[in-house]
């Protein structure tokens, strides 16, 4: 793939392309329709989550299965222009992107072109991974790969694309009302050429809502549709995925209502926050700007983009100051904002005056180096060249988060570990901040104590980490890392105070705290998704060698290459987050090494040589790794490694 040097518009690109049928039949009775040219046909479109999806990879299938296209999108606003390898593909064609959103998750998205021409548009967000799960009856994924397989689904986009539309518009009508979108039928989900990741009506529709896959308790797949700027961001409509393909089977006299499984029937709103969100990306513009004058941190401190803000996770003014002093220091600025939630107690009359807020940290070409996150607020600006929303701040002087979460132990040859204790283990990570961000590093709390939703409470102390530990001693100011799951994680299989309430979307977790000279503080935090009680074990990342060879403890002391390649490749909604070395000798307590894997995404690692303090040799060692899904959920696999 070759980048043409055009700034601002789109890239064309030169591609090579294989043609790869997946055997089996056609596409269920559709055909690919003759364009009339010899000139292959053009895809384009506009992948986003909100904020543009750089960088991402798109892959086009047509109905009988065979690749007739690659690319990957702009790294700026997510547009992609593929000329396609094949003058007349079957329809319908399938477009699958997969990429890193602001958020940092790493997301599998998909759209559709119901009828092939010489041009086409094909969008990407989770809208239009919504729009083909409800005509495919199924998660667009299991489809896309075995679409041979699936050829009768494949043909209802064809056929039912557009009664689903209809149908997904009724669920989130009041989302589009708020979007300022004044006539519904003309909206196209999927084919908008005019549309663009730059707070638009279309792309303000996609901001609000949250979608999401899952399944029943029967194990049918379901779309889970909630509005995103609600606390915690509750499941609102739950629609059945093969109840409604049935439904829309029936023609005129379908009722697709019934396929909804939940009592509300239609996503709520944001009537205030959303017009006034079309705004949003003056304020990274902003930020931008004042990155390119390469400022000190003490003329950032006092700049007029932070004269509102207070204090975010525990980042105030001055240390916001020396943050961003840093990024111009190395000539990096910010992506557009994506919207995450509202992190207001209580979300009144469709607004938010809390608005935490993500984007990408790129360097001059685009390249995701990290990501930002922080609190914004709006105050409608009268001024030229002054944004209306401000860097504000959530107010909380320590980070804390509650992630669902499920280890698995291995073996040093990745063979799953038996014995009385259930592998793997499912639970809940208490997320508490327990140091300082910036050098010194020190320690920020010495206890708090965390409630669960079912009302139990669990002491956390400090343990010289960058999160407090879990004690079983109340009242404990300080307690040793063991460098096990249990530190940080509640399982539901080892501590009885935690229950099914507690691992559902959405549970409210708290947590109470006093900072050193300051007063006691209450924090809530929800669980971004259920907890995954019983994933497959090919979802807990795995080192490639294994199989053929085994890790070895000794091996640490050297240091070398760990390449998960073949994990990733497998699941292509994952990205590796973390690695960690815990070794020990028995009484001492272990040596915890912990690794954070930077930005861009990668699938190798390497490390240098483990040695204990004081020169020891250990007579215990672990790998363990921590990767996470696209809904935040952490997979951790325990290599215990044999010598």
């Amino acid at each position: 793939m070759r980048l043409l040097p055009a700034a601002g518009r789109w890239l064309s690109w030169s591609l090579a392309f294989a043609l790869a049928a997946c055997g089996g039949g056609g596409g269920g009775g559709s055909s690919g329709t003759d364009t009339g040219s010899t000139t292959p046909p053009v895809l384009s479109g506009v992948a986003a989550t909100g904020a543009p999806l750089g960088s991402a990879s798109v892959t086009v299938l047509d109905a009988s299965g065979a690749t007739v296209g690659t690319g990957s999108t702009h790294p700026t606003d997510g547009s992609y222009k593929i000329t396609l390898g094949k003058q007349s593909p079957q329809a319908p064609l399938l477009v699958e992107v997969r990429g890193l959103n602001a958020l940092g998750d790493m997301v599998l998205l998909h759209s559709a072109v119901p009828k092939t021409s010489a041009s086409m548009v094909a969008n990407v967000s989770p809208l239009s991974e919504a729009l083909l799960a409800l005509t495919l009856g199924d998660a667009p994924r299991t489809v896309f790969n075995d679409v041979a397989g699936n050829s009768s689904a494949v043909a209802l986009v064809g056929t039912q694309l557009a009664a689903a539309s209809d149908f997904l518009k009724t669920l989130i009508k009041s989302n589009i009302s708020d979007a300022k979108i004044t006539d519904a039928t003309t909206l196209d989900l999927l084919g908008d050429a005019s549309f663009a990741a730059n707070k638009g009506a279309l792309d303000l529709l996609i901001e609000a809502l949250r979608v999401d896959l899952g399944s029943g308790s029967a194990g049918a797949p379901q779309l889970l549709l909630a509005n995103k700027l609600k606390p915690g961001a509750p499941v609102e409509v739950v629609v059945d995925l093969p109840a409604l393909k049935a439904e829309l089977a029936k023609g005129s006299s379908a009722t697709p209502l019934n396929a909804v499984t939940s009592t509300l029937k239609a996503t709520t709103g944001a009537t205030t926050l959303l017009p006034n969100a079309a705004s949003l990306d003056e304020l990274p513009a902003a930020i931008n700007k004042m990155l390119a004058q390469g400022l000190s941190a003490s003329a950032i401190s006092s700049h007029s983009l932070l004269s509102a803000f207070t204090v975010n996770d525990s980042r105030d003014k001055n240390s916001m100051a020396l943050y961003f002093a840093d990024l111009a220091s190395k000539n990096q600025q910010l992506g557009r904002f994506q919207i995450v939630a509202c992190l207001d107690d209580v979300f009144a009359s469709g607004n938010c005056t809390r608005l935490q807020v993500s984007a990408y940290v790129t360097d001059s070409a685009g390249k995701v180096l990290d990501i930002f996150q922080t609190t914004v607020n709006y105050l409608k600006s009268t001024t030229a060249g002054v944004p209306s929303w401000r860097l504000y701040g959530n107010g909380r002087s320590l980070e804390f988060n509650v992630i669902p979460m499920t280890v698995a132990s291995f073996g040093g040859d990745g063979s799953l570990k038996s014995g009385t204790t259930v592998n793997p283990r499912a639970g809940v990570q208490l997320d508490l901040q327990g140091q300082t961000l910036d050098a010194p590093i020190t320690s920020a709390l010495d206890s708090g104590v965390v409630q669960t939703p079912n009302g139990f409470a669990i002491a956390m102390a400090y343990c010289a980490r960058a999160r407090m530990c879990i004690t079983k001693v109340p009242g404990a100011t300080s307690t040793t890392a063991t460098g096990q799951a249990t530190d940080y994680a509640l399982l539901q299989d080892s501590v009885g105070w935690i229950g099914g309430a507690d691992a559902q979307r959405s549970a409210k977790y708290s947590v109470s705290f006093t900072p050193p000279g300051s007063t006691a503080r209450t924090q809530p935090a929800y669980l971004r998704a259920e907890v995954p009680v019983a994933p497959a074990t090919s979802r807990f990342p795995m080192i490639d060698e294994l199989g053929t060879s085994a890790l070895l403890g000794r091996q640490l002391s050297f240091g070398r290459k760990y390449s998960w390649a073949k994990w990733a490749a497998d699941n292509p909604d994952m990205r590796m987050l973390s690695m960690r070395l815990v070794q020990g000798t028995d009484p001492a307590a272990p040596s915890i090494r912990e690794i954070k894997l930077a930005l861009p995404v990668s699938t190798e690692q390497t490390l240098g040589p483990s040695v204990l303090p004081g020169g020891a040799t250990p007579t215990t060692s672990e790998l363990w790794l921590t990767a996470a899904d696209s809904q935040g959920r952490r997979f951790q696999s325990r290599f215990v490694l044999n010598y």
